[in-house]
Formats: structure tokens, C-alpha cells, sequence
């Protein structure tokens, strides 16, 4: 009998509390906060966290509110947005249910390879960048993996966070393919996009630098880009990041199929991950255009020619008015 009117006042005392918190919450909302809870953590120290977090007022009323409604148990470890002073009824439900799950606003950017987006995502807690590469690699996803803002809770499963990421692709990318009938095959186009993702700085561009490269491509001439190099150089110590810098003359002499001064043709697959934009150009390239090549003009636009003699001839101009 004891025991029973010491659980009915400890409810009673529960209820009164999470009635005066809802009160507070609804006239006077808290700001969010985001709470982690660790898998296995207990019932008291749940509600510690939440009370120096300032989402729950008493880790007394809240202990018995759990033990009465559920246990330590069916709350899911993981990081919710909660706000400050919710009710504790409003609080447990949401962490059992994870509906409170905090989503990580992440930006996977326009010409990254998939080992830069593979260190973005284990930088922000995602998933695993191992598993996230494998995936790519054995699926042969380079190219498709699809530059945006997403928003992924952490310790995410690297299929799903792969799935997400592909089904963006097929979104806004897929249907380019039947709006521009091309006779390139889907990956020879995402190729040159990834080439000139990774060479065009202004947008309008675009069109122009793929027509270049097509133009080269189905004379057979070798592309000479030097995106692929830096590919092909992978991750460069010295300068603690991919995509080196100021590439040598030893460079470009690199033994590799994805060195396009070396080799004719295409490289074996993208180079990264293109946007819409890029593979829009390669789709849809400047009509007409019939340069074979085109050189920075130090401003972030290209100068292009039809001949290789006016091409040396920018060059020198331009490099002379440095």
C-alpha cells in the first residue's frame, strides 16, 4: 500500500510538473537545443543531461515520468533538436520516437572527388568514410554522386547516405539525358563535365570549354587537361589537399590512363563530381564554336583559339601583361 500512494504522488508530482513546463513552453517557447544521447545511458543520467541542457526543470519529476510511462531503454541514442523548458511527457516521446532527430546540414560542393566528400561527411559524423567509398568505387559512382545540400542525421548507414545522395542525381541530372539526345554514352558525358567542372570558373563558360573538349574528342586529338593530371597525382602532401597546384613539366609527363597528355582519348571515368551546369554544357555546348583550345586569362575567363599559333600567341600576350 505504501509503495502504491509513493508511485501515485510521485506521478501526481510528475504530472503537475510537466503540466506547469508545457504551460511555460507554450506561452514562452524555448530556444532549441541540441542533446546527445549515448546508447546505454542510463534513466538518471538522461535526465542530468537534459537539465543542464535547460530542456527539463526537475531530473526528479523527469526519473519518475519515465519509470511510470516507459524505461531508460526505449529512448533512442542519437542527437535531437529538443527546446528548453518542454514538457517532460513531450520530451520522452520524442526521444522514443525520434521524430526530435537533429539533421546536419552538409554541402557536398561542385567538382569534389568522392574522397573530399567522403573527408566531408566523417568530418560532420555521417557515416563512415570507408564504407562510403567503397560503395562508390564498387558501384563505379564517380560522376554521379550529386553536389547539393543535404541534410543527414549522424552515424548514418553509408548505402543510405549513397541512396540520398544517387537519388538527387536521377533527379536533376537523368532527365538532361533525354532533353538532349546525345552519341556520347552517359559516362563519356560526365567525363568531359567532370573536365570542365574542374576547368570553368565563370558559369556562361561552360558551354564553350565543353565544346572544346568535344571538338578535340571526336578528332581524336589528345585533350591536354590538366584537371586529369591532378587526378592522376591524387592527394598531395606537400600542399595538404587534392588537386596540386602550379603542375611541373615531371607532372605532366606522369604514367597514368588518366593523363590526357599522354593519352588520347578520354580518361577512364570522371574526375569528380560535376554540377547540373557542367553537364548541361557538355549536352549542349556553344553552337558552332570551333576552338581547340583556350588559355586563363588571369581573371577567371578563358581566351580560346581555333590554331594552336594563336593560341602561343595569347599565351605570350598574356602572359606578358602580368
Amino acid at each position: 500500500m505504501k509503495r502504491f500512494w509513493l508511485l501515485t504522488t510521485l506521478f501526481l508530482l510528475a504530472l503537475l510538473g510537466s503540466l506547469w513546463s508545457a504551460k511555460v513552453y507554450l506561452f514562452t517557447p524555448g530556444e532549441i537545443t541540441v542533446v546527445t544521447i549515448q546508447p546505454g545511458q542510463s534513466g538518471s543520467s538522461v535526465a542530468h543531461t537534459l537539465k543542464e541542457k535547460g530542456v527539463i526543470r526537475s531530473e526528479l519529476l523527469f526519473k519518475a515520468l519515465l519509470k511510470l510511462t516507459s524505461n531508460a531503454a526505449d529512448l533512442k541514442a542519437g542527437r535531437f533538436d529538443l527546446r528548453k523548458h518542454m514538457s517532460d511527457i513531450e520530451v520522452i516521446n520524442c526521444i522514443k520516437s525520434g521524430k526530435c532527430t537533429h539533421y546536419e546540414r552538409i554541402t557536398l560542393l561542385e567538382g569534389w572527388r568522392s574522397e573530399e566528400m567522403a573527408e566531408e561527411l566523417v568530418s560532420r559524423g555521417i557515416t563512415d568514410g570507408q564504407e562510403f567509398l567503397n560503395l562508390v568505387r564498387t558501384q563505379k559512382l564517380e560522376g554521379k554522386l550529386f553536389p547539393s545540400t543535404y541534410l543527414f542525421a549522424q552515424n548514418t548507414p553509408a548505402k543510405k547516405v549513397v541512396k540520398e545522395i544517387l537519388d538527387q542525381y536521377k533527379k536533376h541530372i537523368t532527365p538532361l539525358f533525354k532533353q538532349y539526345p546525345t552519341d556520347l554514352t552517359e559516362e563519356q558525358v560526365l567525363t568531359i563535365a567532370s573536365i570542365v567542372e574542374r576547368e570553368a570558373v565563370v558559369h556562361d563558360e561552360r558551354p564553350k570549354i565543353a565544346a572544346v573538349y568535344l571538338n578535340r574528342f571526336r578528332i581524336d586529338k589528345k585533350l591536354e587537361a590538366d584537371p586529369t593530371v591532378q587526378y592522376a597525382l591524387g592527394f598531395n602532401i606537400k600542399e595538404n589537399r587534392y588537386w596540386k597546384k602550379g603542375l611541373t613539366y615531371s607532372d605532366l609527363r606522369t604514367d597514368s590512363p588518366y593523363n590526357t597528355y599522354r593519352y588520347n582519348g578520354l580518361p577512364p571515368g570522371p574526375i569528380c563530381n560535376p554540377s547540373e551546369a557542367s553537364v548541361l554544357g557538355v549536352l549542349n555546348p556553344t553552337p558552332e564554336f570551333e576552338a581547340l583550345y583556350f588559355v586563363a586569362d588571369n581573371t577567371g575567363r578563358h581566351v580560346f583559339s581555333k590554331t594552336f599559333d594563336e593560341h602561343r600567341r595569347n599565351i605570350k600576350r598574356i602572359r606578358g601583361s602580368r
